[in-house]
């Protein structure tokens, strides 16, 4: 999936409405969390048929994007 195409998808993930900033609940924007994955990709290899553990995963914008880029197994785990 190019660039684009991922922060376009991710601009729809809900971010935090009331961010407890004792849990650290800041939200990770679709561009940032795009531009993320796409240098997973290219420094690590493909995410397509990975397995991708997402810890402390908040809103879950990074695993979603992992799973839109592929990944064939995406678990995401956070405090609340």
């Amino acid at each position: 999936m190019k660039l684009r195409e991922l922060e376009s998808a991710l601009g729809s993930v809900r971010v935090f409405e009331r961010p407890k900033v004792a849990l650290e609940q800041y939200p990770t924007g679709a561009h940032l969390a795009a531009c993320m994955l796409h240098t997973m990709e290219a420094s690590f290899g493909e995410l397509e048929g990975a397995v991708v553990a997402d810890l402390g995963c908040g809103t879950g914008v990074l695993s979603v994007g992992a799973a839109l880029c592929g990944a064939a197994a995406v678990v995401g785990v956070d405090v609340d």
